[in-house]
């Protein structure tokens, strides 16, 4: 694959995920389910989007993601959720992040955006898809938190990483649309990923609200850029379509864990039918080949006769000895005797 095209299909699959957490309801299940008991004492009412006010490091990533959310104890407190999402391993991933909520401290303070105790309280994940364990250095195993909420980062660990192919799938928490995602990346089958969206359906309305719709859109969204094999571009509508006709959640993902297993059979029967036609195309070739070293070496006629006998033949050991006959013999007859 060209740089050109890798470079294409990470910058499409980091959109995917951040399409995710455009959706308030799934920043609120990532604290939730991985920030341990801060998000009891948040105020999800007052969740806010604020990456148009937060600041960039001089190259302007479309996967950033920023979100605000007050404490719900009147502290006049402030948590900011920094999300960055990664295909690849940054080992500067630290020192960036550093960087970032250093220039954002400054930005804030001069807006007189800082809290009323002129702390700037930054809370950062890194959403980890790639295809081996998350290595860089400065990644926390989790959350630090504090008995009143407060963050206890440490500036030698300033993130945790989210990595579902590095152990964290072992302990996902159940009923959590983020943990949900973090299953299928790592699901490495069909039945796998079918078995993920089942469950997901049977509890989607309930964790999701009012925003049920939309979260169902992000997944089919997400399956058709970042499991291309399993679930076709084209198709990446289905469940908004499913809507449209007034199915239940349930029925929403069990039709597309049904469209999903069809597809997938119909991609490997093509795979099946290409590498055939593919054998087929390169034994007709060698056979040609044969015909011709024979015509070469005794004439036309003994090269026709040899192609009208090995017409049926797929055996490529088969053709190989024909090959040295071809070689080893000296006159048409011991040829044609021999094969």
């Amino acid at each position: 694959m060209s740089n050109r095209r890798a470079r294409r299909r990470q910058v499409a699959h980091d959109a995917a995920w951040k399409q995710f957490f455009a959706l308030s309801i799934m920043v609120e299940h990532l604290l939730h389910g991985f920030a341990g008991h801060i998000a009891e004492l948040l105020d999800f009412a007052t969740l806010r989007d604020v990456a148009g006010e937060w600041v960039q490091d001089g190259r302007r990533r479309r996967s950033d993601a920023v979100w605000r959310v007050d404490y719900g104890d009147g502290s006049d407190r402030t948590l900011i959720v920094m999300l960055e999402f990664q295909s690849t391993v940054d080992r500067s991933m630290a020192r960036r992040v550093l960087r970032i909520v250093g220039m954002a401290y400054e930005k804030l303070r001069r807006n007189r955006q800082l809290d009323p105790d002129g702390q700037l309280r930054v809370l950062c994940f890194v959403i980890y898809s790639g295809g081996r364990a998350w290595t860089a250095p400065g990644v926390a195993d989790r959350v630090g938190v504090s008995a009143n909420g407060e963050v206890l980062s440490l500036l030698s660990q300033p993130y945790v990483a989210l990595d579902a192919r590095g152990g964290v799938r072992e302990h996902l928490p159940k009923r959590n649309f983020v943990a949900t995602l973090l299953d299928l990346t790592a699901s490495s089958s069909v039945a796998e990923v079918l078995d993920v969206l089942r469950d997901l359906g049977r509890w989607l309305s309930d964790e999701a609200g009012d925003q049920a719709e939309a979260v169902c859109t992000v997944y089919g969204e997400w399956l058709a850029t970042c499991m291309p094999r399993l679930f076709l571009r084209s198709r990446a509508s289905a469940l908004v379509e499913q809507w449209t006709q007034g199915k239940t959640e349930e029925q929403s993902m069990t039709a597309l864990a049904e469209r999903m297993e069809r597809e997938a059979a119909q991609w490997r029967r093509r795979i099946k039918r290409s590498r055939q036609e593919g054998m087929e195309l390169g034994l007709a070739h060698e056979r040609s080949l044969l015909r011709q070293q024979a015509a070469r070496k005794f004439g036309d006629a003994t090269g026709d006769r040899l192609a009208r006998r090995l017409a049926d033949v797929s055996d490529t050991d088969r053709l190989s000895e024909v090959g040295a006959l071809i070689i080893d013999c000296d006159t048409s007859a011991s040829f044609l005797e021999r094969i």
